[in-house]
């Protein structure tokens, strides 16, 4: 079991992916509305990530692994969020607005799905269940970079964040730790870990489309 097994397997990988609203991303097509309320919704959700982070670290069982989930808090306290706060800024929204706005149901779903798969289960089952957003948007900006970038994008700094040679290497990284903790998986697991990565995804493909859908 490693993640391409995982990737692979997943019914609506392909959905989250070369989902429509990541096409009008790289387009430049996608209506600002639409940006702006992912922009907010996923500054919410980072919160919760932050948090699912924390309990790798309370799961971990060695100072290696417990060193993994303070890098990915580090990143989201120290670079993401402030990041995504920047993205906000730059379209418009102030922090004021962001922190007061209201928790969509897809961003309800998804958080709390992660925060129970991260409480309730062991610590690779929690690295299950965030691998698709961990892996995913290194994955959409590899592509994107591959397909091309048009010219005058008003998305492209959002696009070259994940499409960076730096984030690729952090993906990398990822997916060798996660890939180090399902070696050590019993076949009879490997059932419940394909489930929790599917729902995660399903859940992805749903907050996109949250997104396009401003709902």
């Amino acid at each position: 079991m490693d993640f391409q097994t995982l990737r692979d397997n997943c019914p609506t990988w392909q959905d989250y992916i070369h989902h429509e609203f990541v096409n009008q991303v790289a387009a430049g097509t996608l209506p600002k509305q639409s940006f702006q309320h992912y922009l907010k919704q996923d500054y919410l959700y980072l919160l919760h990530y932050t948090r699912v982070m924390a309990l790798s670290v309370y799961k971990s069982d060695t100072l290696a692994q417990m060193r993994v989930g303070q890098a990915g808090i580090n990143a989201m306290l120290d670079l993401e969020i402030g990041m995504y706060l920047e993205f906000c800024q730059q379209w418009g929204i102030s922090i004021e607005e962001v922190e007061n706005t209201t928790e969509s149901a897809a961003t309800i779903a998804y958080t709390r799905y992660l925060l129970d798969a991260a409480m309730s289960g062991s610590l690779v089952e929690l690295y299950a269940a965030i691998a698709p957003c961990l892996m995913g948007y290194g994955e959409i900006g590899q592509r994107l970079k591959a397909e091309g970038f048009v010219d005058n994008n008003p998305y492209q700094p959002w696009i070259d964040v994940f499409a960076s040679e730096e984030f690729q290497k952090v993906t990398a990284q990822n997916e060798a730790f996660i890939n180090q903790l399902f070696a050590e998986v019993s076949s009879a697991q490997h059932p419940k870990l394909q489930k929790l990565f599917n729902t995660a995804s399903r859940m992805e493909v749903n907050f996109w489309q949250m997104a396009l859908d401003l709902s």
